[in-house]
């Protein structure tokens, strides 16, 4: 009786490895991508598949539906996709692998040296961009010689989030528009404003932007109101002053 139990735990157990290492019921089969614009869906499937390749510890099939590692698998498309912000999968028992990703949306346009890319609001680089400046377009450029690369962490959230401000409460404010930002150092506690009136503006990223912007507006309006086409710059970084300088 004994052997007869023993037999049919060894059986059970060979069953289930056959289930999990050979049976293509147990496997993925089907991968469905939703949410890919920039991205083509073509390429996440790809670069899944290759994910799913061989076996994990030569045993278990990387594409196991019982033993899949849905973190390693965001992982990888992540890393692989940097226009790809966010993934969720997943998987049922028809094989069936549905990828849901949404991607990056450009905050600003951030320049360096050597060209131009597409940064989010979390300060990554996600793709290239032209060198647009002016209009509606936001752009920072880089002018601290450093070199960037898509997929680099090129400015913390929080200096994108100062420039947005800054831009919106000029335009509502002041009506005055630029042609870029600019900084020399990073993490930026300076950063300048070009306007298309060709004078500077000098923020302090630090501060509040709007309160900046209203410190601007009073010195404009009241102060130097006939000598504006004159500007060189106005300095905004001391909490509390103006300084400015005709040219």
């Amino acid at each position: 009786m004994v052997w007869l139990a023993v037999t049919a735990v060894l059986v059970i157990v060979a069953a289930a490895v056959y289930a999990l290492r050979f049976s293509p019921y147990s496997r993925i089969k089907e991968i469905k991508v939703e949410g890919a614009q920039k991205v083509s869906s073509e390429e996440i499937i790809n670069l899944s598949r290759q994910a799913l390749d061989g076996r994990k510890h030569w045993i278990i099939p990387k594409d196991s539906l019982v033993f899949f590692n849905e973190q390693e698998f965001k992982d990888i498309l992540l890393k692989q996709v940097p226009l790809i912000k966010s993934v969720d999968v997943a998987r049922n028992i028809s094989g069936l692998l549905s990828i849901k990703v949404q991607e990056r949306q450009k905050a600003i346009i951030y320049c360096d040296r050597r060209q131009c890319y597409n940064i989010d609001d979390d300060g990554l680089v996600f793709e290239g961009a032209p060198a647009v400046y002016g209009g509606m377009a936001i752009a920072l450029k880089d002018n601290s010689g450093r070199e960037v690369k898509i997929g680099d962490q090129a400015v913390g959230p929080e200096l994108i989030s100062f420039i947005k401000d800054a831009q919106y409460s000029l335009n509502e404010r002041v009506n005055l528009n630029l042609i870029y930002f600019e900084a020399s150092s990073f993490p930026a506690a300076e950063v300048d404003a070009m306007t298309v009136e060709d004078w500077k503006i000098l923020f302090d990223s630090n501060q509040s932007a709007e309160d900046q912007v209203a410190a601007l507006k009073l010195v404009l309006d009241e102060k130097i109101k006939d000598q504006r086409d004159e500007l060189e710059y106005v300095d905004l970084r001391i909490e509390n002053r103006v300084y400015y300088k005709l040219k």
